[in-house]
């Protein structure tokens, strides 16, 4: 504050509406003492199913008090204490935590905005044979498109240096999990889908590097192919690795991989991780060289047509990616280089020659 009132100062801007005091967010204020009060049931008598739970899933015993999770108390017990830290009744319901009769006796998490308020709350089943589409329930009238992966407002608060590097995971327990066995530069999709935005929101924070890490079946795949081409998309993004969902097996995610086989095998997982960008290559071209020449082409153009729309700022990886695959598919890498230039590298403004007209531009390109 000092900072900003002295900068404006300087240019002449008035600095004063920095001293007025901003009206308090009521509804933030009601969410984060309802969320205080689920941690608090959580130690207490309410959330022993709660503590079993987690133990049955692995988490360390003396690490659940602090694992960042919660369990809905009873609606009157609720209701009291809201009441008692002075909200009104009318505030109360806007909030919505009554909103969903479902919701007592839930584990239950905080997904922050990037200020640390939050933003919605979601609500765990214990019964694992629950329905897919009822074992999370998330807070009525409260998106989660604009807030940042879950868990990133807590690595925030940590010194920039610590943070440099993060870890995307699928969902809300391989974040716990991780960070319940000592593992804090974990944050969560919350589910499949990353937008180019988040990668830019990433970059604009600090974070040089991002490995995406989701689940070993078809939609963890399919969700990180989705990642690594909206990373791409995106004007600036961390640094982006990939680590293949197959090397998880017989894991399906970090949260079981852990359980498993502890924490070494997590940081071998890591130290196999390989450059986001020839992974996704390297899928698209999913060949070997004993296959008929046909195919390994037909490869390469699926790889090709994807690489030469890369931006300028992924050259270093675009040309790895080539090696990959001209490996992959038993071409030399500088043949492979030559055909994908030619056939779907755009070609700039400035690299047209003077003399050459755009129209055999792009025919060459074509």
């Amino acid at each position: 504050m000092h900072a900003v009132r002295e900068l404006a100062e300087r240019v002449g801007v008035d600095p004063s509406p920095l001293e007025r005091s901003q009206p308090p967010d009521r509804r933030a204020d009601l969410l984060r003492d309802f969320f205080g009060f689920c941690r608090f049931e959580l130690v207490g008598e309410g959330g022993a199913e709660a503590r079993g739970y987690l133990e049955r899933r692995g988490f360390p015993n003396e690490a659940i008090a602090d694992s960042g999770l919660g369990v809905v108390p009873a609606p009157g017990k609720t209701r009291g204490l809201l009441e008692q830290a002075g909200y009104r009744q009318e505030e109360i319901a806007k909030a919505s935590v009554f909103a969903d009769s479902r919701w007592p006796g839930r584990l239950c998490g905080a997904w922050r905005d990037g200020y640390g308020r939050i933003g919605t709350l979601w609500a765990r089943s214990l019964d694992n044979s629950a329905a897919a589409d009822s074992r999370y329930l998330y807070l009525r009238g409260a998106g989660r498109t604009n807030l940042p992966p879950y868990g990133l407002a807590d690595l925030l608060d940590r010194p920039p240096n610590s943070r440099r590097e993060i870890v995307l995971v699928e969902g809300f327990f391989d974040l716990h999990q991780l960070r319940a066995r000592e593992i804090p530069n974990v944050a969560a999709l919350g589910g499949t889908s990353v937008r180019p935005q988040t990668f830019e929101r990433l970059h604009g924070l600090g974070i040089e590097t991002v490995t995406l890490c989701l689940d070993n079946d078809e939609a963890g795949r399919a969700a990180t192919a989705r990642a690594v081409e909206n990373a791409a998309c995106a004007r600036q993004s961390p640094e982006l690795y990939a680590i293949d969902p197959e090397r998880l097996a017989p894991a399906k995610d970090p949260d079981e991989l852990v359980r498993q086989r502890g924490v070494a095998a997590w940081r071998d997982l890591l130290r196999a991780r390989t450059c986001a960008i020839a992974w996704r290559a390297h899928e698209l071209a999913a060949i070997t060289p004993d296959s008929p020449a046909s195919e390994r082409r037909a490869a390469l153009a699926r790889a090709g047509r994807w690489l030469g729309g890369l931006p300028p700022r992924l050259a270093l990886e675009q040309e790895d990616a080539i090696r990959l695959i001209a490996e992959q598919c038993g071409y030399s890498a500088e043949a492979v280089t030559r055909s994908l230039r030619a056939r779907f590298w755009r070609i700039p403004e400035h690299g047209r020659q003077p003399n050459r007209s755009p129209v055999v531009d792009q025919a060459l390109e074509r």
